[in-house]
């Protein structure tokens, strides 16, 4: 429940671009944009987890993964640090001989999400 002037509860405040202040905003909805990050990194690492289901990992290795894609999120907008984590993602699937069963998808990914952080991530 929020407090809005006098209105209590839930409030539409109609499109547009809208300016709110502080921190820990909870957005519901799809396609939403907070913050520095770039929309299409957020969207690249989407698609990483997508693909990674169709993956034949470990349990472990699938943690692994999914970790390091946490902490790619968690470091943006700060793509060289976001960068870091998304190469020791590469590198655990590689490791684990999951890149040379992958589909086009995750290359798909990894070769856009490389270009965007400004490394070679295959």
């Amino acid at each position: 429940m929020s407090t809005f002037g006098n209105v209590n509860g839930p409030v539409n405040t109609g499109s547009g671009n809208q300016f709110v202040a502080g921190r820990d905003q909870y957005v519901a909805g799809r396609d939403q944009h907070v913050g520095g990050a770039s929309p299409q990194l957020t969207q690249e690492i989407g698609r990483l987890r997508e693909a990674l289901d169709e993956l034949r990992l470990t349990g472990a290795e699938r943690k692994q993964a999914e970790a390091h894609l946490d902490e790619a999120e968690r470091a943006l907008p700060d793509r060289a640090a976001a960068g870091s984590h998304l190469q020791r993602f590469a590198e655990g699937l590689r490791d684990a001989g999951a890149l040379a069963t992958a589909g086009t998808a995750l290359a798909t990914s990894l070769r856009a999400l490389g270009a965007l952080v400004g490394l070679p991530l295959l």
